[in-house]
């Protein structure tokens, strides 16, 4: 299943996440763009350069509610894949701000997932990098539109309408 992901910049401060699937249905929430935005994105590229289906991304668009996913008090993940890439992004992110040194998320991520290597740090920093730098490129009122699962076409930014989103299609 597909899915169309919108992230709308309302301010510097807070910015609007929708998700529309492939099957007609869509829901949205207003989040804090400091504590939600780049915790987002690291799944997104987590994700996309793992494989991981059924993580965060993967959920949604199967039809699983950001209401079920944002539920901290779940005794059980919803599968395999969120659990793993709730593993592995949780200190990425903290790598990525520089709180963490590599060799201790190699340490870390060894023990969760055996793909974790040089290459797989360095493709999900590139796949962040690109994310992140469009999302600085994207004005007020505007969006960051990201397809799941990732394509494989070039990251391109292009004005797509009268409202002028931004569409940015990953490698």
């Amino acid at each position: 299943m597909n899915l169309s992901i919108e992230i709308v910049k309302l301010s510097d401060e807070r910015h609007r996440l929708t998700v529309r699937r492939s099957d007609g249905t869509e829901e949205g929430a207003e989040l804090e763009t400091r504590s939600f935005l780049l915790h987002d994105l690291v799944h997104y590229a987590v994700e996309a350069e793992s494989g991981i289906d059924d993580g965060f991304w993967g959920l949604l668009a199967r039809g699983v509610s950001m209401e079920a996913l944002s539920d901290h008090t779940m005794e059980k993940p919803l599968g395999p894949g969120i659990a793993l890439a709730e593993r592995l992004v949780g200190p990425f992110q903290s790598l990525w701000n520089g709180r963490l040194e590599r060799a201790l998320y190699f340490e870390h991520a060894l023990g969760v997932a055996t793909f974790v290597d040089d290459a797989w740090l360095d493709r999900v920093g590139e796949r962040l990098r690109r994310l992140t730098g469009a999302w600085r490129a994207v004005p007020v009122s505007h969006a960051l539109a990201l397809p799941w699962p990732p394509t494989s076409d070039p990251l391109v930014v292009t004005a797509r309408s009268a409202e002028a989103i931004l569409t940015v299609g990953t490698r």
